[in-house]
């Protein structure tokens, strides 16, 4: 039966494995699988088996292709006697999805132990260029648990649809949080083919770039679609933007926190607070003289510089552009301001270490040490940001508030001083730190 309309009942997004050119499964069980040791490679990291993997609490998804022609006329017509396509087809996605742990993190690609840079894996291309699928079940189904996945009447191809993104490339990563919404993560991506294919397996929808020949040989098939990532900790339908806190440290240029020479913590949760450029107060959570946050913006932008050569129908590659910078912005209302000019900055211009920790939600007490404490989900870590910019704004009626803007530049993949870092939780990788920030 044909469809009236799809809806988000009905859709799923799966991401597969690096590089979009191999196939879909592996054997490698010698070496691969679930692992806590904090500084295996994240391609270790990965299960055996289907390496198709779902993306969860998706809340948008949109996709698209576009191509460019070229026209070719000559005198004696007035019409273009052709159009042909000379650049690379632009293939668009981009999805959002609320923030409940860092299993989608990790099945990006992004390294999540904490230890290394996020983009280690992406920079060393051993997670760069991936697969992405849309898989669309039949009108008034739900996705996740569809009972067709067995197929054996026929009605995969009448009412099941998958559509295909070859050779993805992320072009950007944002995620923030506001007083009253959930923490969400926004990603945009690049590809160079999609496909439409009926039921939930097919050929790949990657391409050879300098033949423009699809990989169809090797065959991808969808696994069930789930309501959370695995059981235990990763049912955790949310986290909430009143479990988050935040610590400001100050770094010496050889990213050292202040303190730690004599022995100090290298990133004390809940500690006394180091931060100290001039303008509005951010000190310890705990402190009612902290500056009241109100919402966060963490944005990675990975422009992607297509590379083509004679002979290649289409860019063999995306390099990303460097220098590349992340830069966070903090909304807050003014509390408390510290002492000090601007000439201080300028002559000073001091690095600072930032941190946003998701902790569990308050109504699932933390198993990590102190019963009152709450363990981390998802941090993320500016190591050797900049002060950019403060900006203060008040007028009648309405609390007086500052905006301000820090940056850091992405380093290489061994590089643990600067940068951006992600940890938390997932499937392969279970460590919690505590954060005790927020006791009472």
């Amino acid at each position: 039966m044909a469809r009236n309309r799809v809806i988000y009942q009905s859709e799923a997004l799966y991401v597969s494995q690096s590089p979009a050119v191999s196939g879909f499964y592996t054997d490698k069980t010698a070496v691969t699988g679930p692992t806590t040791d904090a500084t295996a490679a994240p391609d270790l990291r990965r299960l055996v088996g289907n390496q198709v993997e779902q993306l969860h609490r998706i809340q948008t998804c949109n996709y698209s292709f576009n191509i460019a022609r070229t026209d070719i006329n000559q005198f004696g017509e007035l019409a273009a006697i052709d159009r042909v396509v000379m650049d690379t087809p632009t293939v668009a996605l981009d999805f959002s999805y609320i923030l409940a742990t860092m299993e989608n993190e990790d099945r990006l690609g992004f390294v999540t132990n904490g230890s290394l840079s996020c983009l280690s894996g992406i920079l060393n291309k051993t997670e760069d260029e991936k697969n992405y699928f849309i898989l669309t079940v039949g009108e008034g189904r739900d996705a996740i648990g569809d009972g067709q996945t067995a197929y054996t009447d026929g009605l995969e191809t009448s009412t099941v649809a998958t559509i295909g993104i070859g050779n993805g490339f992320m072009t950007s990563y944002t995620t923030e949080c506001s007083v009253g919404n959930f923490p969400t993560v926004s990603v945009n991506v690049e590809g160079m083919n999609m496909t439409f294919n009926h039921g939930i397996s097919g050929g790949s929808p990657a391409i050879i770039p300098e033949s423009g020949v699809r990989l169809d040989h090797y065959k991808w098939v969808l696994p069930v679609a789930t309501g959370s990532p695995s059981t235990g900790i990763l049912q955790t339908s949310a986290l909430r933007p009143g479990d988050i806190t935040f610590e400001f440290k100050k770094a010496d240029a050889e990213g050292v926190h202040l303190g730690e020479e004599s022995g100090g913590d290298d990133f004390s949760y809940g500690g006394d607070n180091s931060y100290d450029a001039p303008g509005a107060t951010l000190g310890d959570m705990t402190d009612k003289g902290h500056s009241k946050i109100q919402s966060y913006n963490i944005s990675m932008d990975m422009t992607r510089e297509p590379i083509n050569r004679l002979g290649s129908r289409f860019a063999f590659t995306r390099e990303i552009t460097f220098p590349m910078t992340v830069t966070m912005t903090i909304d807050a209302l003014v509390a408390d301001l510290t002492t000090g000019t601007l000439s201080d900055v300028i002559n000073c211009d001091d690095s600072y270490d930032l941190a946003v920790n998701l902790l569990r939600p308050t109504s699932c007490p933390g198993t990590v040490g102190d019963t009152t404490a709450q363990d981390v989900f998802a941090q993320y870590r500016l190591k050797g940001a900049k002060v950019n910019s403060q900006a203060f704004s008040s007028d009648i009626g309405s609390n007086k508030s500052v905006t301000m803007e820090f940056s850091t530049q992405v380093g290489g993949p061994h590089q643990t001083e600067q940068g951006l870092f992600m940890s938390g939780i997932t499937t392969g990788f279970f460590t919690m730190e505590e954060d005790d920030s927020a006791m009472s």
